[in-house]
């Protein structure tokens, strides 16, 4: 056990991008998964690179902005957050420093010290998202875990998920109390819901929910 006190990156949060302006800065593989990752959960990426040698392709995708050229420290201006990933320190450093001075939380691919942030190993099955990090410290690892979990949680999560979205409202309606509300929310959860939607008893699983909302209704 490391007695040099907790890592970096140990309080793991879940950002909305929908609608915010991002910044990516790099050419390569990495920045192109990214900035395509980012702009299908809505973001508006601005995309710059002095080479977009696998970044071309996606001049066309909704939601990114290629820019090239030298770069412009007003590309940095409103995002919400920024990573960069050109691969070379001398391009890659100034960039952080000066997201940092605009207040822009930044993620310097493989520069623990020059990351406000890092990249966990994702997991998604529809809006459920699993992330795994090791404090920046071995990637591979959370890459790993992931790819045993692929296994474990399934699509039917994803669609249970659904479910729960569509209820919520009619549970916060009752005006029950948290305590109540979360007894009912286990309760769904552990239901036989998730073995309706795994065998592809869709109907079976809406029903099993429905019912055990009318009875925890029935008794407030």
């Amino acid at each position: 056990m490391s007695d040099q006190g907790p890592g970096p990156f140990g309080f793991p949060i879940m950002v909305d991008v929908r609608g915010q302006p991002v910044f990516v800065a790099g050419g390569g593989r990495e920045a192109a998964s990214k900035a395509s990752t980012l702009a299908a959960l809505g973001a508006r990426v601005t995309l710059w690179a002095d080479d977009h040698r696998e970044t071309r392709a996606l001049a066309d995708r909704p939601g990114i902005v290629l820019t090239d050229g030298a770069f412009d420290p007003a590309m940095l201006d409103g995002a919400r957050l920024a990573i960069v990933g050109t691969g070379r320190a001398e391009v890659d450093r100034p960039i952080a420093t000066e997201a940092r001075a605009r207040g822009v939380l930044v993620n310097t691919v493989d520069d623990i010290p020059y990351c406000d942030w890092s990249a966990p190993a994702i997991l998604r099955r529809g809006d459920l998202t699993i992330a795994i990090g090791t404090a920046g410290f071995a990637p591979a690892l959370a890459a790993r875990l992931r790819d045993r979990l692929r296994d474990v949680v399934g699509p039917e999560h994803g669609q249970l998920l659904d479910i729960f979205r569509d209820v919520r409202p009619r549970i916060i309606a009752s005006g029950r109390s948290f305590a109540d509300r979360r007894r009912l929310w286990y309760e769904l959860v552990d239901g036989r819901a998730l073995e309706y939607l795994r065998a592809g008893r869709a109907d079976e699983a809406w029903r099993s929910i429905d019912d055990a909302i009318a009875a925890w209704e029935a008794t407030g």
